[in-house]
Protein backbone atom coordinates (compact mmCIF):
# COMPACT_ATOMS: atom_id res chain seq x y z
CA UNK A 1 0.00 0.00 0.00
CA UNK A 2 3.11 2.29 1.04
CA UNK A 3 4.88 1.82 -2.44
CA UNK A 4 1.60 2.13 -4.19
CA UNK A 5 1.38 5.97 -2.62
CA UNK A 6 4.89 6.90 -3.03
CA UNK A 7 4.49 5.51 -6.84
CA UNK A 8 1.40 7.86 -7.06
CA UNK A 9 3.30 10.51 -5.01
CA UNK A 10 6.08 10.10 -7.79
CA UNK A 11 4.52 10.35 -11.00
CA UNK A 12 2.62 13.24 -9.62
CA UNK A 13 5.52 14.95 -9.16
CA UNK A 14 6.67 13.95 -12.63
CA UNK A 15 3.40 15.68 -14.02
CA UNK A 16 3.79 18.57 -12.37
CA UNK A 17 7.40 19.49 -13.22
CA UNK A 18 5.93 19.44 -16.98
CA UNK A 19 3.48 22.65 -16.25
CA UNK A 20 5.01 25.44 -17.88
CA UNK A 21 6.14 28.04 -15.20
CA UNK A 22 3.82 30.52 -17.10
CA UNK A 23 0.09 28.23 -16.26
CA UNK A 24 1.95 27.17 -12.96
CA UNK A 25 2.18 31.28 -12.11
CA UNK A 26 -1.42 31.98 -13.20
CA UNK A 27 -3.02 28.54 -11.49
CA UNK A 28 -1.37 30.24 -8.36
CA UNK A 29 -3.13 33.35 -8.44
CA UNK A 30 -6.14 31.64 -9.30
CA UNK A 31 -6.07 29.41 -5.97
CA UNK A 32 -4.80 32.52 -3.98
CA UNK A 33 -8.10 34.23 -5.20
CA UNK A 34 -10.49 31.29 -4.21
CA UNK A 35 -8.68 30.99 -0.88
CA UNK A 36 -8.97 34.75 0.10
CA UNK A 37 -12.61 34.28 -1.09
CA UNK A 38 -13.01 31.75 1.56
CA UNK A 39 -11.49 33.87 4.22
CA UNK A 40 -13.56 36.48 3.39
CA UNK A 41 -16.62 33.50 3.86
CA UNK A 42 -15.00 32.60 7.53
CA UNK A 43 -15.03 35.68 8.73
CA UNK A 44 -18.66 36.79 7.71
CA UNK A 45 -19.39 33.48 8.83
CA UNK A 46 -17.55 33.39 12.12
CA UNK A 47 -16.21 30.24 11.08
CA UNK A 48 -12.31 30.11 12.80
CA UNK A 49 -11.39 26.93 10.62
CA UNK A 50 -12.22 28.17 7.35
CA UNK A 51 -10.59 31.12 8.00
CA UNK A 52 -7.53 30.49 10.04
CA UNK A 53 -7.02 26.80 7.05
CA UNK A 54 -7.61 29.38 3.74
CA UNK A 55 -5.13 32.09 5.08
CA UNK A 56 -2.68 30.11 5.97
CA UNK A 57 -2.82 28.58 2.52
CA UNK A 58 -2.85 32.19 0.70
CA UNK A 59 -0.21 33.46 2.61
CA UNK A 60 1.70 30.42 1.51
CA UNK A 61 1.21 31.12 -1.62
CA UNK A 62 1.84 34.72 -1.78
CA UNK A 63 5.46 33.37 -0.36
CA UNK A 64 5.44 31.17 -3.45
CA UNK A 65 4.73 33.96 -6.01
CA UNK A 66 7.29 36.15 -4.25
CA UNK A 67 9.92 33.33 -4.15
CA UNK A 68 9.33 33.25 -7.55
CA UNK A 69 10.47 37.05 -8.68
CA UNK A 70 13.63 36.17 -10.33
CA UNK A 71 16.22 36.87 -7.54
CA UNK A 72 18.87 39.77 -8.55
CA UNK A 73 16.36 41.32 -10.71
CA UNK A 74 16.55 45.11 -9.67
CA UNK A 75 14.26 45.90 -12.13
CA UNK A 76 11.02 48.35 -11.14
CA UNK A 77 8.49 45.54 -12.12
CA UNK A 78 10.33 43.21 -10.01
CA UNK A 79 10.47 45.64 -7.28
CA UNK A 80 7.05 45.61 -7.26
CA UNK A 81 6.52 42.37 -7.28
CA UNK A 82 8.25 41.97 -4.12
CA UNK A 83 6.99 45.63 -2.64
CA UNK A 84 3.32 44.07 -3.56
CA UNK A 85 3.54 40.70 -1.75
CA UNK A 86 5.47 41.69 1.37
CA UNK A 87 3.02 44.54 1.78
CA UNK A 88 0.10 41.75 1.29
CA UNK A 89 1.96 38.95 3.70
CA UNK A 90 2.31 41.85 6.62
CA UNK A 91 -1.15 43.12 6.15
CA UNK A 92 -2.69 38.91 5.78
CA UNK A 93 -0.49 38.26 8.77
CA UNK A 94 -3.22 40.88 10.83
CA UNK A 95 -5.84 39.34 9.21
CA UNK A 96 -5.95 36.00 11.88
CA UNK A 97 -6.17 38.85 14.88
CA UNK A 98 -7.95 41.85 13.42
CA UNK A 99 -10.27 39.49 11.28
CA UNK A 100 -10.50 42.74 9.13
CA UNK A 101 -12.32 41.75 5.85
CA UNK A 102 -11.35 45.14 3.96
CA UNK A 103 -7.63 43.89 4.41
CA UNK A 104 -8.42 40.53 2.42
CA UNK A 105 -10.89 42.06 -0.33
CA UNK A 106 -8.13 44.60 -0.74
CA UNK A 107 -5.46 41.74 -1.35
CA UNK A 108 -8.49 39.97 -3.42
CA UNK A 109 -8.87 43.26 -5.86
CA UNK A 110 -4.57 43.32 -5.90
CA UNK A 111 -4.26 39.48 -6.55
CA UNK A 112 -6.97 39.89 -9.42
CA UNK A 113 -5.17 42.74 -11.16
CA UNK A 114 -2.27 40.69 -11.22
CA UNK A 115 -3.59 37.42 -12.50
CA UNK A 116 -5.59 39.91 -15.44
CA UNK A 117 -1.81 41.27 -16.08
CA UNK A 118 -0.27 37.89 -15.96
CA UNK A 119 -3.03 36.60 -19.21
CA UNK A 120 -2.59 39.96 -20.87
CA UNK A 121 0.95 38.90 -20.99
CA UNK A 122 2.61 36.26 -19.96
CA UNK A 123 0.39 33.64 -20.76
CA UNK A 124 -0.33 35.06 -24.57
CA UNK A 125 3.27 35.38 -24.85
CA UNK A 126 3.63 31.81 -24.10
CA UNK A 127 0.99 30.61 -26.36
CA UNK A 128 -1.89 30.00 -23.45
CA UNK A 129 -5.56 31.50 -24.34
CA UNK A 130 -7.40 32.51 -21.63
CA UNK A 131 -10.99 33.31 -21.61
CA UNK A 132 -12.84 36.01 -19.01
CA UNK A 133 -16.15 35.35 -18.09
CA UNK A 134 -18.21 38.97 -19.19
CA UNK A 135 -20.38 38.80 -16.58
CA UNK A 136 -18.19 37.78 -13.93
CA UNK A 137 -15.60 40.35 -15.13
CA UNK A 138 -18.20 43.16 -15.06
CA UNK A 139 -19.49 42.22 -11.30
CA UNK A 140 -15.82 42.15 -9.97
CA UNK A 141 -15.23 45.48 -11.78
CA UNK A 142 -18.12 47.10 -9.87
CA UNK A 143 -17.79 45.67 -6.43
CA UNK A 144 -14.06 46.96 -7.05
CA UNK A 145 -14.77 50.25 -7.35
CA UNK A 146 -17.57 50.05 -4.43
CA UNK A 147 -14.55 49.14 -2.56
CA UNK A 148 -11.82 51.01 -3.21
CA UNK A 149 -14.18 54.01 -2.51
CA UNK A 150 -14.94 52.63 0.63
CA UNK A 151 -11.41 51.71 1.50
CA UNK A 152 -9.69 55.39 0.30
CA UNK A 153 -11.09 57.07 3.65
CA UNK A 154 -9.27 54.19 5.54
CA UNK A 155 -5.87 54.75 3.73
CA UNK A 156 -5.99 58.52 4.57
CA UNK A 157 -6.23 57.36 8.29
CA UNK A 158 -3.19 55.41 8.67
CA UNK A 159 0.45 56.07 9.04
CA UNK A 160 3.68 54.76 7.36
CA UNK A 161 5.84 53.31 4.83
CA UNK A 162 3.28 50.15 4.66
CA UNK A 163 0.39 51.93 4.71
CA UNK A 164 1.66 54.37 1.77
CA UNK A 165 2.36 51.32 -0.16
CA UNK A 166 -1.13 49.54 0.63
CA UNK A 167 -2.97 53.16 -0.33
CA UNK A 168 -1.01 53.69 -3.48
CA UNK A 169 -2.55 51.12 -5.39
CA UNK A 170 -5.98 51.20 -4.64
Amino acid sequence: MVSKQASNAYFQAQASAKIHSAKLVHMMYERLLLNLTCVCEGIEEHDVKKRGENLSKAIAIITELNCCVTPGDESEPAQFLRGMYAGMLIELGKVAVTKDVAVVRQAHRYVSRLKEIWEETAMRENGFAVERKAESATIIEHIAHEEAAMAYPRCQEKKGAVAASMCFLV
